[in-house]
C-alpha cells in the first residue's frame, strides 16, 4: 500500500515539477505572437509595478535607447535561467505600449492572465511614489 502510495504521488507530480521547470530562451519567445496592452503608466511606472508584484521573477533588461526596456519573466536566479514572458515595455506618446509575449507553456504561478493585470493595474505615478 504504502508503494502504491509512493508511485501515485511519484506520476502526478513529475507533469507538474516538469511544468516549473520548463521556460524557453527569449528569442523563441520573441518569436511567439505579443497580447498588446496600451497603459496610461509610464516605463518606469510598470518597471516598478512588475518588479514589487514579481520580484526576483522579474528580470529588467534596460536599453540605451530612452523608453525602452524589457522585463523578463521567469527563473533568473537559478542556474538554469529560463523564461516563460517576455514583456517589452515601449514609451509611447501618453504612457506605454505594452506587449507581452509567453512561451506557451502551462506554469501553476506565472499565468498570463497574472502579467497582464499587473500591467492593467499599474497606475500612473507608481514609480515616483517610492
Amino acid at each position: 500500500m504504502q508503494r502504491t502510495r509512493v508511485l501515485l504521488i511519484a506520476a502526478i507530480a513529475a507533469p507538474l515539477l516538469a511544468a516549473c521547470a520548463g521556460g524557453n530562451s527569449t528569442e523563441y519567445i520573441q518569436s511567439q505572437e505579443p497580447k498588446r496592452i496600451h497603459s496610461k503608466a509610464s516605463v518606469g511606472d510598470l518597471v516598478q509595478c512588475l518588479k514589487s508584484k514579481l520580484e526576483e521573477q522579474a528580470s529588467i533588461v534596460p536599453y540605451s535607447e530612452p523608453g525602452k526596456v524589457d522585463v523578463r519573466v521567469g527563473y533568473a536566479s537559478s542556474s538554469d535561467t529560463r523564461y516563460f514572458y517576455l514583456v517589452n515595455l515601449r514609451r509611447a506618446e501618453q504612457g506605454t505600449d505594452v506587449e507581452i509575449r509567453s512561451a506557451g507553456e502551462w506554469h501553476p504561478i506565472l499565468r498570463q492572465g497574472r502579467i497582464e493585470g499587473i500591467v492593467e493595474d499599474c497606475k500612473p505615478g507608481a514609480a515616483s511614489a517610492r
